[in-house]
């Protein structure tokens, strides 16, 4: 099964790294890392080559992840009918206070559906695009390097257990926060009474 894929996307060359780079970018859930670690395998870039075809996917992903900015943008209101629960208000919240770096977190983490709250919260295209630009990058460094170690399935493995940590350290960092939070209100309602 692997040899297949990897005989495709090698007949596919630069063009198949840029045709996922930009799915990648739609929002649609697809996984980027997975295709920079192939071609990092693949093509086994080095030195210069590697920054620039990093850059190069980098700024193609920012590119084309404006498009769902901009539809996000258009049909804001049906993205507010979503974030009507609690937990969506919080994220608002959160994503309000630290706004481009939001964005930059959310790209390194994979988290495409980032593009929605972005725009929800009103973040310039400029911004928007930096931040993108900015958690994209490293990304895709990391993973066309890891790939040209050759190790493609123990470096996967590898990069989406990093991935689960880190969000449930998130997730768990927020869940210590709210409980603290609530605990707090807590204890200054029964003050009151």
């Amino acid at each position: 099964m692997i040899d297949m894929i990897l005989t495709t996307l090698r007949e596919l060359g630069w063009i198949g790294l840029f045709i996922g780079v930009a799915v990648e970018a739609l929002s649609i859930p697809f996984p980027a890392a997975i295709i920079f670690l192939l071609y990092g395998y693949l093509i086994d870039p080095t030195g210069m080559d590697l920054v620039w075809l990093s850059l190069a996917s980098a700024a193609l992903y920012t590119a084309v992840a404006f498009l769902p900015y901009a539809l996000s943008v258009k049909f804001k209101y049906v993205v507010e009918r979503r974030i009507r629960t609690g937990r969506a208000q919080r994220m608002v919240r959160f994503m309000q206070k630290y706004r481009g770096w939001t964005i930059a977190a959310g790209r390194v983490l994979g988290m495409g559906y980032i593009v929605y709250v972005a725009a929800f919260c009103r973040i310039s295209p400029a911004r928007y695009g930096i931040f993108t630009f900015i958690g994209v990058l490293p990304v895709a460094f990391l993973m066309l390097y890891l790939g040209g170690l050759g190790n493609v399935e123990a470096v996967y493995a590898a990069f989406q257990q990093v991935q689960y940590v880190i969000t449930a350290l998130i997730v768990l960092a927020v869940g210590v926060y709210i409980y603290y939070r609530v605990r707090q209100r807590k204890k200054h309602h029964k003050r009151q009474l």
